[in-house]
């Protein structure tokens, strides 16, 4: 694939994600703003995110049949321009609204992209994904840094508006290249028709692994999008040092990811997979623990490392277990269920959080972490038992 279309879909996918982190990045500010609670701000990060989950799924399906360049074009160009009118809004109804139109827009993004690479990348697909990830996480970084920096000076309704525009450049920018994106599509779908397979593992696997994957961001997102809030409200940190220390999450998934892509290419995605999603776990534990505040860094920064450089495995993983759904289709089901997890997660545990404090919640919130790791032990068991059953069955087929 062309380096100019390259650098476009990291680049698109770093600002798609900074649109996923806008709203948890502000949060501590709206707070005060609408003195709002956890519950209710909770419930502000499960409408958005719960319209991406829905969308996403909506968007990967049509993108098998549909240009994907084109629903991303469409889709950033309609997130920036409900943001922006979220942030020229008065009230706080007015805000949720824009808000969610703009989720519609962030929804199209992920399952689309995910797809086409897997279409148009034959060879260390672990290392594509991972630099892939690698942008994401560096676009979020710099949007945690920055807005520390901005808090200083700007109302959180500038930063979002300013925050909105790079939407509109890469909206019209995959709209611009559209037939160049065309034609590599269509070269890349022809060159691999020949060694399409139907799917080594059975559609149940792919679905157990969706669950298993629903409850690890489960845990892990909202203690994530709540972090700024926790470090504000609970540890008495200005806002800007809390939009810091979160930045140090995607600092850990940016140097890590890479690296942990590559090593797709040569271990099994399942067992990187597990192990990080297992010391995720107990780092969870270890923050919500009093401590003094310069290790704060190193929890957010190794917590980071699970939950963004697990991206790259994951996506193999879905690409591999799709079978005979379409590539759109399995990662919009694979989005859809991990959104809903983005999107339920932050309102349940503000509505624990108003009860029990923000410290324990995470504890609680880590407990999916700890089964989904020992879901994941069992499926990779179940794997291996399945694999030696269809094996036996091939020796016993030609001695006959």
């Amino acid at each position: 694939m062309q380096r100019s279309m390259v650098v476009l879909r990291n680049t698109g996918h770093g600002v798609n994600d900074i649109f996923w982190f806008v709203l948890p990045s502000m949060l501590p500010v709206i707070l005060q703003q609408f003195d709002l609670k956890y519950g209710a701000a909770g419930g502000l990060l499960t409408g958005f995110l719960g319209v991406i989950a829905v969308f996403s799924f909506i968007f990967g399906k049509l993108s098998d049949n549909h240009p994907r360049h084109l629903i991303m074009g469409v889709g950033f160009i309609l997130t920036s321009v409900m943001l922006i009118g979220g942030s020229l809004t008065g009230t706080l109804a007015g805000f949720v609204v824009f808000l969610l139109v703009a989720g519609i827009g962030v929804g199209s993004f992920h399952s689309a992209v995910y797809a086409s690479i897997d279409e148009t990348t034959r060879e260390n697909k672990g290392a594509v994904y991972g630099m892939f990830e690698f942008w994401g996480s560096l676009a979020i970084f710099l949007m945690f840094i920055l807005h520390g920096i901005l808090l200083k000076q700007l109302s959180w309704r500038t930063i979002i508006l300013i925050t909105a525009l790079p939407g509109l450049v890469m909206g019209t920018l995959y709209l611009s290249y559209s037939n160049k994106l065309r034609v590599i599509t269509e070269h890349a779908v022809r060159g691999t028709e020949e060694i399409k397979e139907n799917g080594k593992w059975p559609l149940y696997f792919f679905v157990l692994f969706l669950l298993v994957s629903t409850f690890r961001f489960m845990g892990i997102i909202a203690v994530v999008n709540f972090t700024p809030t926790y470090l504000v409200h609970e540890l008495g940190m200005d806002p800007r040092f809390g939009s810091y220390a979160t930045g140090i999450y995607f600092l850990g998934g940016l140097i890590f990811t890479p690296f942990l892509g590559k090593l797709c290419d040569t271990r099994s995605p399942f067992l990187l997979l597990l192990l990080i999603t297992a010391l995720a776990f107990p780092l969870i534990i270890l923050l919500s623990l009093p401590h003094p505040l310069w290790m704060l860094p190193v929890y957010l920064f190794l917590i980071g490392i699970c939950y963004y450089g697990a991206g790259p495995a994951m996506s193999i993983i879905v690409a591999g277990m799709s079978g005979k759904l379409g590539k759109g289709e399995a990662f919009g089901y694979f989005m859809a269920l991990i959104s809903v997890a983005f999107s339920f997660s932050p309102l349940l545990f503000g509505l624990l959080a108003d009860r029990i404090g923000m410290g324990p919640s995470m504890r609680v919130f880590s407990l999916p972490l700890l089964f989904a790791a020992l879901g994941m032990a069992v499926m990779m068991q179940a794997m291996k038992g399945f694999e030696k059953r269809k094996n036996a069955v091939e020796r016993v087929g030609e001695d006959i």
